[in-house]
């Protein structure tokens, strides 16, 4: 009777190991097939030599220290208020150079030293800047809309070169503020990049 007493003890605690072996840890992750894991999103990022999180960072990082060191900010009696265009993109990749834009917007209002104002889909730069405030109608939220101190537009070329052991590009990702009532260029500056990588082992 003893033996099938403790034989039926083992029994039922083999099946709560066996059901805790399947549930898994109780830690709240969700897991999938493949191996993730999170990693350090300021980290140096060298996958490969097309544009990556290190350039964003560090082009968006210079540009917002360099505006923000501008008489035209730094020595502004009152917050000017800025509208950011598009930054063109004029490589052989595709680079969501909104990306840029949004970062450099989010730095600059953490700053509290700029105001920003909406962007308008169908303004073409300083032109169509300086055609809006004059033909705003007498609506004061329109003024408002209408009434930007500068403008910040920009680009992104890249000249890449390659020899049977070597992938070299270069970026060159230039930024200027403009006054869009007298069409002055007031400030710009610009970020160079150069990444190179050897030849892999099967093909590039």
């Amino acid at each position: 009777m003893k033996y099938r007493a403790y034989a039926h003890i083992a029994a039922l605690f083999a099946l709560v190991l066996l059901l805790a072996a399947c549930g898994g840890p109780q830690t709240g992750r969700v897991t999938g097939d493949g191996e993730v894991t999170y990693d350090d999103s300021q980290a140096e990022e060298t996958v490969t030599t097309g544009w990556g999180s290190t350039d964003l960072q560090t082009t968006a990082e210079s540009m917002t220290q360099s505006l923000l060191a501008s008489r035209w900010i730094a020595q502004a009696e009152s917050q000017p208020k800025i509208r950011l265009r598009e930054v063109k993109n004029y490589t052989d990749e595709h680079i969501d150079t909104k990306g840029i834009t949004d970062k450099i917007r989010v730095r600059l209002l953490r700053s509290g030293s700029v105001r920003f104002l909406a962007d308008e889909s169908n303004l073409d730069d300083v032109f169509a800047e300086r055609d809006l405030t004059e033909t705003a109608t007498t609506r004061s939220e329109n003024k408002l809309l209408a009434d930007t101190d500068y403008i910040i537009t920009g680009a992104v070329r890249s000249i890449r070169k390659r020899t049977k052991t070597v992938g070299d590009v270069f970026y060159q990702i230039t930024l200027e503020m403009t006054d869009p009532q007298s069409g002055e260029i007031v400030w710009a500056d610009e970020q160079e990049i150069r990444k190179r990588t050897t030849k892999p082992k099967i093909g590039w």
